[in-house]
């Protein structure tokens, strides 16, 4: 499996060194780096594209779409200066395979707890735990529930040209929740890959609601709940992103 890794900052070089070091010890045959954004990091193995952030302050929705467009590779790993990769993170790829369109896997704080990786969005849901449990059996009822944070996700090129980010919005303004609702209206799945492992190297607050994780047994009947009522509650989540949205536009 070949990877572009896109780097989205707007200068953080002593972070990034560290992401550098954690995909080259990955042992990738075939790999790309792009960091867009302020850097003075160069090397054989990276590009450097320069942004200008006094455009829009924090239009990352802007770098993401351009990384996906000048990516060598089909996959294309899509994140933010804190994020590092795990030992083994390459190889858990190789054993999850190619057939998906998006993807997270395992996000883990610096002391070792999960955070948001594999998420339901819970507006409008009665009183669930936030996170799904690894390697559960995702249907297309519960991935319309689901949406992949934007801190850190990958992405088939081709996915990602034909559904790009809204450019409308900069950082914190749901453009991740868009484009997983965008995602789930074609049908797409919002996969997890529970054999990877990234770290993310800035504190968390632990104590989130996002961090709280659904045990399978519960997992199995959210399932079946979702079948019967989770069409009309995704209908309500994308009106209240919608109505969010053109509220700060």
């Amino acid at each position: 499996m070949n990877f572009t890794f896109g780097i989205i900052t707007n200068g953080n070089d002593l972070n990034i060194q560290k992401i550098i070091h954690s995909i080259r010890a990955q042992s990738i045959p075939n790999y790309e780096i792009i960091i867009m954004g302020k850097s003075n990091i160069d090397d054989h193995d990276i590009i450097n594209i320069p942004f200008d952030e006094s455009i829009k302050e924090g239009w990352i929705t802007k770098k993401k779409n351009i990384i996906a467009k000048i990516a060598k590779y089909d996959n294309i790993v899509l994140l933010h200066d804190y994020v590092v990769l795990s030992n083994g993170w390459y190889e858990g790829f190789l054993r999850f395979g190619t057939n998906w369109k998006i993807c997270v896997n395992k996000i883990l704080t610096v002391d070792g707890r999960r955070y948001r990786d594999h998420v339901i969005f819970k507006e409008f849901l009665p009183q669930v735990n936030t996170l799904l449990p690894y390697g559960c059996k995702l249907t297309p009822a519960i991935s319309k529930l689901t949406y992949i944070s934007g801190s850190y996700y990958v992405i088939k090129k081709a996915t990602a040209l034909d559904y790009p980010l809204d450019e409308r919005l900069v950082m914190s303004q749901g453009e991740d929740v868009i484009l997983s609702q965008t995602l789930s209206k074609n049908n797409i799945l919002l996969e997890c890959n529970p054999f990877s492992t990234v770290s993310i190297l800035k504190e968390k607050d632990s104590d989130k609601f996002w961090e709280k994780e659904m045990t399978p047994e519960f997992y199995a009947e959210f399932s079946k709940w979702a079948e019967i009522y989770g069409h009309e509650v995704f209908k309500k989540q994308c009106e209240f992103q919608e109505s969010w949205i053109a509220s700060i536009l």
